[in-house]
């Protein structure tokens, strides 16, 4: 389920986009974020990034464990689970999620605040022309000190509406990542450990914070699996990922926001459930593609150029 703004809420938005904008007030309220994680990697952290130069004080409501994505703000986190938020930017009103900002300015003892949330970015005019956006490239020192070769995100969350033939079977997780051992390959899996799972012999690198996934990622020289919000944050660390998607729209969009132009190899653009053997044979040719145009993984494989 998510929300679909009116024309009132759109015109309502650009106004108070355009006083917020020219006339902000000391304090920000951004949130709460209540919606999918890619879109808010995508498209609300970025959006709330650029306001912080612009106020004395940033206040985050958003999920638990996703500060590193807000640098410089306070983070507080919302007791909504994400299986019920709904999808893109979550299933809530413009006046209920206003009313929840209020209500947690009033809990911290805030005043003379502007509150920022999804409906000011609600078409891609309000985010061109009134809301600017600022990415930045999350990089970590490997863990441990070493590469992976391949870090798997096996997506697997039941949320609420249709959206329920997204997560690969669990028996295709672990025939996959036993194939991709026997190469050779050094494989870890990343990932919320609530909703995201990892095979019996895999190195375990999921977390529920988000700083710990980010040096996790970037522990990898690939991250494959279903598209989905920890393949926006690979494109954000600068690595590479190997994805699959029920729908050429899903891919397109992924690509519409690569914004460092990271390298992405397809396995599939028509199920979410390919063969084993399609993924582990496209894990062998993107090995091989990076390790050729990296000069052996000595250069990196982005642009900081957005």
């Amino acid at each position: 389920m998510t929300y679909k703004f009116t024309l009132g809420d759109k015109i309502g938005a650009a106004i108070e986009g355009l006083r917020m904008r020219f006339s902000p007030r000391r304090i920000l309220v951004a949130g709460p974020y209540v919606g999918e994680f890619g879109h808010e990697l995508m498209e609300w952290q970025a959006w709330v990034r650029a306001q912080v130069h612009r106020y004395r004080e940033v206040h985050v409501i958003t999920f638990p464990g996703r500060a590193a994505l807000y640098p410089g703000c306070q983070v507080h986190a919302h007791d909504f689970p994400l299986e019920k938020a709904g999808y893109r930017h979550g299933r809530f009103t413009p006046s209920e999620l206003k009313s929840m900002a209020r209500a947690k300015a009033e809990e911290l003892g805030l005043k003379n605040y502007d509150i920022l949330t999804a409906q000011h970015l609600c078409t891609r005019y309000h985010q061109r022309f009134i809301v600017a956006a600022k990415f930045d490239l999350l990089r970590k020192d490997p863990l441990g000190g070493r590469y992976r070769d391949v870090a798997f995100h096996f997506r697997w969350v039941k949320k609420e509406g249709p959206d329920q033939t997204r997560n690969y079977p669990l028996e295709l997780c672990d025939r996959v990542a036993a194939l991709c051992q026997e190469r050779g390959y050094s494989v870890c899996c990343i990932g919320h450990p609530r909703y995201s799972y990892c095979p019996a012999g895999v190195e375990d690198l999921r977390s529920e914070d988000l700083e710990a996934s980010i040096t996790a990622i970037c522990s990898a020289r690939l991250l494959a699996g279903e598209l989905s919000g920890p393949m926006h944050l690979a494109q954000l660390c600068g690595v590479p990922i190997l994805i699959w998607a029920d729908g050429q729209w899903r891919l397109d969009t992924c690509e519409h926001w690569n914004v460092f132009h990271v390298p992405t190899f397809i396995v599939a653009n028509d199920t979410h459930r390919p063969e084993t053997g399609r993924v582990v044979e496209m894990v062998d040719r993107a090995v091989r593609d990076l390790r050729q145009r990296t000069d052996n993984f000595t250069k990196s494989c982005y642009t900081l150029t957005q």
